[in-house]
């Protein structure tokens, strides 16, 4: 068993509930995490016997400038259809973890930060 880490993706973003968060626009960090068997990819050292995590990046690039949501919660789900949908036949389960920087909300704070987690198709 293994994991593939991609931390800290920055993408700016027209995201947010607010209309002055949706005009100004705001930078989101994404963290993920693959969960696969990497026992092959490790012997064959042969890309098609992992998850090409450059493509990930891609694709979560793709939605991020295609799509605009109102809670980060919608974007993290987004992205885990987009990685069951390309890779879930590979991985046991994927995790997102976005962190929002510019909550318009009283209070000291450094960010807001999501996660979820999906089972996927290999047991």
């Amino acid at each position: 068993m293994g994991k593939i880490r991609i931390n800290n993706l920055k993408f700016y973003t027209k995201n947010g509930v607010l209309k002055e968060e949706r005009i100004l626009g705001q930078q989101l960090e994404i963290d993920v995490e693959l969960t696969m068997d990497l026992t092959k990819a490790g012997k064959t050292d042969d890309v098609a016997d992992t998850v090409n995590y450059a493509e990930v990046n891609d694709q979560i690039a793709a939605r991020l400038e295609k799509d605009s949501f109102n809670l980060i919660e919608a974007v993290a789900s987004a992205i885990l259809d987009d990685i069951e949908k390309n890779h879930g036949q590979k991985l046991q389960k994927a995790m997102v973890r976005i962190r929002k920087y510019s909550v318009p909300m009283p209070g000291i704070f450094d960010n807001i930060e999501i996660e979820m987690e999906r089972e996927l198709g290999v047991k």
